[in-house]
């Protein structure tokens, strides 16, 4: 396995990058090192720059934020679409391709757990206060009573469970080292949907996300919208996603693209980015940063970092993925960012 150094080694191979935020160009706090002045160099070689990122939030919500940290519409990217934007676009202007998703006329909408409102504006959808009522349930970031659910600090009894089998429990018997049952609090939640053959809407299809749980100052996998339905889906119940790694995000985004445009996806998580990416027809870009870094450095020291990747692509990414076959990106490259004094070869 060829590992590059960064995205400038690979820029002369495409004409349109589509870039996931967390892990690739931001870690959660801040703006990995180096990044912005790549962007702008990307740029500054004619290369389009489409950010697609599984955020719930809208599009427009999502730049502020990132312009808060001096990241630029027009400036280092092109086009922010998140998986919010997604939903919202398909809700407002598709309205009975997503009423068929769901079964329903789509007329109401109920949150669970939490949800955006600017989701749903301007769409045929208003919030109602009972499950009864509800003709599809949107799940927004879960939360229990005490805020953030850590996924990597559960039990089955006395057996610590895997990461990639938590959706396969029986989440009434979960609990944390803290004995606190937070996982029962959402499968009493999902218990009422099933009761009632309710359709969950999931924008954001990601299992986990690094975070950070209370005022603690080191940042955790924690529990986010896919694994709810995943989870769901095992116990019998139906889940529409919108997000990586379903093809509909991947298509929406290459209207933005030339047609004729040379695409790659880059991103931290194979069974989103490189998994989407594949499902899309395009080349994809794994980089060893983000959600590829937290596993491959809990592997053994002495390993190489090529065969810590296919350690982590043979056995996690299968495993997270659902898929039976090799999830295999068509680059890997060790950050996004170019940083002076690497030598790296680009044009």
């Amino acid at each position: 396995m060829d590992i590059r150094n960064d995205i400038l080694d690979l820029a002369n191979l495409y004409d349109t990058f589509f870039v996931d935020i967390y892990g690739v160009l931001y870690d959660g706090v801040n703006i990995y090192d180096g990044t912005l002045s790549t962007m702008q160099q990307l740029k500054n070689l004619k290369k389009k720059i489409i950010i697609l990122s599984n955020v719930a939030q809208v599009s427009r919500d999502a730049k502020l934020g990132y312009s808060q940290r001096s990241m630029f519409e027009n400036v280092h990217y092109d086009e922010m679409i998140t998986s919010g934007e997604f939903i919202h676009y398909f809700v407002v202007n598709k309205p009975k391709e997503f009423a068929d998703l769901i079964g329903s006329s789509g007329n109401r909408v109920k949150y669970l757990f939490m949800g955006n409102d600017s989701i749903f504006e301007k769409a045929h959808v208003v919030t109602v206060d009972d499950y009864a009522d509800a003709d599809f349930i949107y799940v927004g970031v879960p939360r229990s009573s005490y805020g953030r659910v850590r996924i990597d600090d559960v039990f089955d009894g006395d057996e610590s469970v895997d990461i990639c089998d938590v959706v396969n429990r029986d989440w009434h018997n979960l609990r944390d080292s803290f004995g606190r049952k937070t996982f029962s609090e959402f499968a009493v939640a999902l218990d009422s949907c099933l009761k009632r053959n309710s359709v969950l809407v999931v924008a954001n299809p990601d299992i986990f996300a690094h975070g950070f749980v209370h005022n603690d100052s080191i940042k955790v996998p924690i529990i986010t919208q896919g694994c709810i339905g995943k989870h769901y889906e095992k116990l019998g119940g139906k889940v529409v996603y919108f997000g990586k790694p379903y093809a509909g995000i991947f298509e929406y985004a290459k209207q933005f693209a030339n047609p004729q445009d040379r695409i790659a996806m880059i991103g931290d998580t194979p069974w989103t980015d490189i998994a989407g990416a594949n499902n899309s027809g395009i080349d994809s870009i794994m980089v060893m940063t983000g959600i590829t870094e937290e596993f491959c450095n809990r592997m053994d020291y002495a390993l190489s970092d090529e065969e810590k990747v296919e350690a982590f692509l043979n056995d996690m990414t299968r495993k997270m993925s659902g898929i039976a076959g090799d999830v295999r990106p068509t680059h890997v490259i060790r950050q996004f960012a170019h940083l002076e004094g690497d030598i790296s070869a680009y044009v």
